[in-house]
């Protein structure tokens, strides 16, 4: 069972420490174990109550009546805005379904999202936040791998759902956009998700997928006519600076457009006419859409 502290708790639910503290001695709205230190620590189930009160709470619900429903209620006022496409709570209930590795529940609430939302909108509005959420939790050290590859391949295989579903990009749109993550990154959403973009778009594009090298790109670029070749990485280098792993690129396909997506590319310092930076989702979503 994984366990928090009270700075873990603010930084996920949105209520801030102090508050918490009053509505524990005076609610009584959870009861912390306590380790030698005084300090207080949540389990994963305090984590779920405390999602559900934050969530009515900042919908407008009064402190004093949330504490004075059971749980049932407190499901059922939630699941109401579940229903209205409220976003919190649709993140809420992924990161419930996500600490219980319930895939029931995960895919009920992303296929309602997708169906009532979009796939992009869903994306933008639900799927990012609660990958944030759980990098939160990942960075704290208060999520196992098996709950993050849960919660990843679900979204893997939803986005791979929604790609099959798009009309197929015109064969006579010569000019392809190559995607790719570098050796040793195996972060497929993000890549996954600019190709949905593009493809929505009718733009022709080809994804490589994770842990590709330079070599894999270079030989298929000598036989197809390629446009652009977009690498993202989130994770460091281990034998090569951003920067230079950039300049290899450029001078490895003195062709083609480079783009640079991801946060390891943020200070890579390298400028070119032919190197453009996206450095989140909303660069991501304008490059897309050009």
């Amino acid at each position: 069972m994984n366990h928090f502290t009270i700075r873990d708790i603010e930084n996920l639910c949105g209520i801030r420490a102090h508050t918490l503290r009053v509505w524990e001695m005076r609610y009584g709205i959870v009861q912390p174990r306590r380790k030698e230190s005084k300090h207080r620590v949540y389990n994963t189930e305090d984590l779920k109550h405390i999602l559900r009160i934050s969530h009515l709470y900042h919908r407008g619900y009064k402190i004093s009546r949330i504490a004075s429903m059971s749980l049932d209620e407190m499901r059922k006022h939630t699941l109401e805005n579940h229903h209205k496409n409220n976003f919190e709570s649709l993140i809420n209930q992924l990161m419930e379904a996500s600490i219980d590795m319930d895939e029931n529940q995960f895919r009920d609430v992303l296929d309602h999202s997708i169906r009532n939302l979009g796939a992009e909108q869903c994306m933008i509005h639900v799927i990012y936040p609660f990958l944030n959420m759980v990098g939160l939790l990942w960075m704290t050290g208060n999520v196992i791998p098996a709950q993050e590859h849960f919660a990843s391949n679900l979204i893997r295989n939803c986005i791979c759902r929604q790609l099959e579903s798009l009309p197929t990009t015109s064969p006579d749109r010569r000019e392809r956009t190559v995607l790719f993550c570098p050796p040793g990154e195996y972060h497929e959403i993000p890549l996954l998700f600019m190709q949905y973009l593009l493809t929505a778009q009718g733009k022709r594009c080809v994804n490589f997928g994770c842990d590709t090298n330079t070599e894999v790109i270079s030989a298929y670029v000598k036989r197809n006519t390629v446009s652009t070749i977009l690498v993202h990485h989130i994770t460091n280098f281990t034998d090569q600076a951003p920067g230079a792993y950039l300049q290899e690129l450029l001078a490895t396909f003195p062709d083609q457009r480079i783009i640079a997506s991801g946060p390891v590319f943020h200070e890579a310092g390298i400028t070119d006419n032919r190197l453009l930076y996206l450095g989140g989702l909303e660069e991501m979503l304008h490059f897309a859409r050009q």
